[in-house]
């Protein structure tokens, strides 16, 4: 099991080094462009498809999230960890609850593709997600 949370601890930090380095520059915007960009393309390609993908990732998402943290809490024993991990599954009820209701008010068409993410909260996120599987690693590897 600790190998696994190491494993998924070093697929989040991969994943997310690209994104911090851009925040830490002062320039995820071209980034979230980007996205946002790949992101028109693959629901034009997919067409009324695209809405249940989406969703779907969604749930896959907290699914993956939760699998996550109760590995943390299971294996981490130490406080201050388990302390920033709490903090940060708070801040990723809040984070997904925004993006839950922003996939329901696009698909209902209140709002268009570019409102879709609240990006200030996305970084957020996303340093939080980099920064935990750091600390979590230097746990693993160290503690």
């Amino acid at each position: 099991m600790t190998i696994l949370l190491g494993v998924l601890a070093g697929i989040i930090f991969l994943s997310y080094s690209f994104y911090f380095y851009k925040i830490m520059l002062g320039k995820p915007e071209d980034f979230e462009l980007e996205l946002l960009k790949s992101l028109a393309d693959w629901m034009v390609g997919r067409g009324t498809k695209s809405r249940s993908d989406l969703w779907t990732l969604y749930f896959v998402a907290i699914i993956l999230e939760i699998f996550y943290f109760i590995l943390v809490f299971t294996i981490i024993k130490h406080p201050v960890l388990l302390g920033v991990t709490g903090f940060f599954v708070g801040i990723e009820v809040i984070h997904m609850a925004f993006v839950a209701r922003s996939f329901s008010r696009f698909f209902s068409g209140k709002i268009v593709l570019k409102e879709l993410f609240n990006w200030k909260m996305e970084r957020i996120s996303g340093l939080a997600f980099f920064t935990h599987s750091f600390l979590l690693l230097v746990c693993l590897i160290f503690f």
